[in-house]
């Protein structure tokens, strides 16, 4: 046991060192040609997110092809693009639960302020973001997430990797209470989003979930996403004169108490809404051939 457990932990260190060298070089190369300010940049700042992406995607290749022996099929990204509409779809409708709560209590209102908005910064968030949440959920839900559910459960993977996915916030969800709030809430929608994935066997309804989230309170609405700014256009739709612990003020609804509703409401609904899948086959082509 003590022997498995030493060579899972070696494989997700290899995972994440890859993983690390190239999002290194590839922040560096950006940062080398789009000056320090790259960020302000929007073709840089694009090409950043997808680099990331990629960064990410090539250790899960590698390791499941050359270490692992495993099918692709394993990977978690088979042709399942409804999944990630359906989503999608899911993500924002949970997400408006959390602003009908801010709203009902007169914590929230509608106030827009759209004359900064246009079409083009619009698309270019959302391509953002999207390229952000696969990176998110490849580097947490793909390789490792696997290695320790074909070995240990999807118990395992789920509680290991929340941990995981908890501490990449670790910046923002150190400030004060509604850094607390949010972190309660990404733990639960690292609950969700893990359920999704063992529902499924795919990453695309985790992604899209994670998508539609993150999707509809930054670059459609204009609110803080656990404290970033994702509004290309630097547009708002809603105003919160609420207590910020209701609310979460600067932080964003993830860190008010109102955030919460939508990421416990969800796990509900992935539970009940999507059928379970099989477990993916994460066996050696070799065993399972035999």
């Amino acid at each position: 046991m003590l022997r498995n457990i030493g060579v899972s932990f070696l494989k997700i260190l290899a995972f994440l060192i890859i993983w690390a060298c190239l999002t290194g070089v590839a922040v560096w190369a950006t940062v080398s040609w789009g000056g320090e300010n790259f960020y302000l940049k929007l073709s840089f700042r694009v090409g950043l997110e997808i680099a990331l992406t990629v960064a990410t995607l090539i250790p899960l290749g590698l390791l499941a092809h050359f270490v692992d022996h495993r099918r692709r099929a394993s990977l978690g990204f088979s042709a399942r693009f409804h999944d990630l509409l359906s989503g999608a779809i899911v993500g924002a409708c949970i997400f408006c639960l959390s602003l009908v709560a801010l709203v009902a209590t007169g914590a929230a209102h509608i106030e827009p302020h759209l004359a900064s908005f246009s079409a083009r910064a619009l698309a270019i968030g959302l391509i953002v973001c999207f390229f952000n949440v696969v990176t998110q959920e490849a580097l947490v839900r793909s390789y490792m997430f696997q290695e320790l559910w074909a070995k240990y459960g999807a118990w395992v993977a789920t509680i290991v990797t929340t941990i995981v996915f908890v501490a990449l916030h670790a910046n923002p969800i150190s400030h004060g209470t509604q850094g607390l709030i949010a972190g309660a809430n990404i733990l639960l929608a690292s609950s969700m989003l893990s359920l999704a994935y063992v529902r499924t066997g795919q990453l695309w309804l985790p992604i899209g979930i994670h998508l539609g989230w993150n999707g509809l309170q930054g670059p459609v609405l204009g609110i803080n996403v656990t404290g970033n700014d994702l509004a290309f256009g630097h547009w708002s739709v809603f105003a919160f004169p609420g207590d910020a612990l209701w609310t979460g003020g600067a932080m964003g609804v993830e860190g008010g108490l109102a955030g919460l509703i939508g990421p416990a409401i969800g796990i509900a609904i992935v539970a009940f809404a999507f059928k379970q899948q099989p477990q993916p086959d994460f066996s050696r082509v070799e065993s399972a051939t035999k």
